[in-house]
C-alpha cells in the first residue's frame, strides 16, 4: 500500500514538473517566433516604454539591466528601490551587446526600428532570446503588455492593468458622450523643446489627443515632430494648446514672442512632467483622461481626477502615490 502511494505521489510530481516545464511559444511584434522553455527571470529592456511595461508587471526583481536614461528619473527610481540593474545603453547612444551578453539575460525587449531588428538578430545568433516590441499605439500597448505577461508568467497581472485602463476609456467616453467629432476642440500639441514642433498623426501623441475627444490641427502634416512656421500656427486657429512634459522654458520664452500673442492667450494643457503620459506606456490612458478632464471640464465635473488616476498607479505599481498628480501629505 505503502508503495502504491509513493509511486502515485512520484508520478504526480513528474506530471506537473512536465506542466511547468512546459515551452512557451510566443510571436513578436516583428512576426518572428520566440521560445522559452520557461518564464523569463533575467530580463533586459533596451528602451523607455520597455522598462515601463516590465515594471508595470512588477519585474523590478526580474529586471538586470536597463536602457535609457530613464533609470535615473524619480518615478523609475522609486519603484527600483536598492534594486540597481545595469544601464545597457540607450538608443540614442548605441546599446551594449556585450553588456547585455555579460548579464547572461533570459529575455530581452529591443525596439522594433532597424537598430532594433539587427540586435534581435545578434541577439539570437549567440542563443539570447528577444522579443522585438513597438508599442506605438495604445493597441499596440495592448499587445506588448500581453506578450510580456505570457513570457515573464505574470498574466494575472496584466489582466488586472488592462481592467483598469479599460475603466479609465470607459470613464473618457461617458465624458464624452454627445459630442461629435466637429465638436472636439482643435488642439495643437508643442514639443517640450520647440513651440513650432509639433506631433504629426504618425505619431503616439496624435492618438493620445485623439482618445481625449481633441483634434489635432496638425493632422496631415508628415514626418516626426514635423516643423512648421508660425503663420501655418496661427492660420490653424487652436483653440486649446496642449503642451509636452519637461522642464525646458524655450516654448514659454516663443510664446512671449508678440506675433505669438494669440496663441498665449490659449488655455493650456501641460503633461505633468516625469508621467511618461506623453509615450506609448502602460499609464498613456491617465494621459488621455487627464487632457480630457482638463479640456473639458464641465463634462468631468462629477469625477474625481486625482483619485481616479491614483488608483490606477496603486492598481498598476502597487503605490497610489506614484501618480505625478499626488501632492498630499502622505504621499510627501
Amino acid at each position: 500500500m505503502l508503495n502504491r502511494l509513493f509511486s502515485a505521489v512520484v508520478i504526480l510530481l513528474c506530471g506537473l514538473s512536465s506542466v511547468s516545464a512546459t515551452p512557451i511559444h510566443l510571436v513578436d511584434q516583428q512576426g518572428r517566433e520566440v521560445v522559452l522553455q520557461q518564464p523569463a527571470s533575467r530580463i533586459v529592456t533596451t528602451f523607455t516604454p520597455a522598462n515601463l511595461f516590465a515594471l508595470s508587471l512588477g519585474l523590478e526583481d526580474q529586471l538586470v539591466g536597463i536602457g535609457g536614461s530613464t533609470k535615473y528619473s524619480p518615478f523609475i527610481n522609486r519603484i527600483l528601490g536598492e534594486r540597481d540593474p545595469l544601464v545597457i545603453g540607450s538608443r540614442s547612444a548605441g546599446t551594449s551587446l556585450e553588456t547585455i551578453v555579460a548579464l547572461k539575460p533570459d529575455l530581452v525587449l529591443v525596439f522594433g526600428k532597424k537598430d532594433g531588428y539587427r540586435l534581435a538578430d545578434r541577439l539570437s545568433s549567440l542563443g539570447i532570446a528577444s522579443l522585438v516590441i513597438q508599442p506605438e499605439s495604445f493597441k499596440d500597448s495592448e499587445l506588448v503588455l500581453s506578450l510580456l505577461a505570457k513570457a515573464t508568467g505574470t498574466e494575472d497581472k496584466a489582466a488586472k492593468i488592462a481592467a483598469e485602463n479599460q475603466r479609465l476609456a470607459e470613464i473618457i467616453q461617458t465624458g464624452l458622450k454627445g459630442l461629435s467629432d466637429d465638436q472636439y476642440l482643435r488642439a495643437y500639441y508643442a514639443n517640450s523643446s520647440d513651440l513650432y514642433r509639433t506631433a504629426s498623426e504618425q505619431m503616439f501623441q496624435h492618438q493620445l489627443m485623439a482618445v481625449a475627444g481633441i483634434n489635432n490641427v496638425a493632422t496631415g502634416v508628415p514626418g516626426f515632430y514635423p516643423k512648421v512656421n508660425a503663420e501655418q500656427l496661427l492660420l490653424w486657429q487652436p483653440q486649446l494648446l496642449v503642451r509636452e512634459s519637461n522642464d525646458s522654458t524655450k516654448v514659454d520664452e516663443q510664446l512671449k514672442k508678440s506675433l505669438m500673442t494669440q496663441i498665449a492667450e490659449l488655455p493650456q494643457i501641460k503633461i505633468p512632467n516625469g508621467s511618461f503620459w506623453d509615450m506609448p506606456s502602460p499609464m498613456a490612458m491617465a494621459g488621455a483622461l487627464y487632457i480630457a478632464a482638463n479640456a473639458y471640464p464641465e463634462r468631468f465635473k462629477n469625477i474625481d481626477l486625482d483619485a481616479e488616476i491614483a488608483h490606477y498607479y496603486q492598481v498598476a505599481f502597487g503605490d497610489a502615490c506614484l501618480s505625478p498628480l499626488q501632492e498630499t501629505s502622505q504621499c510627501l
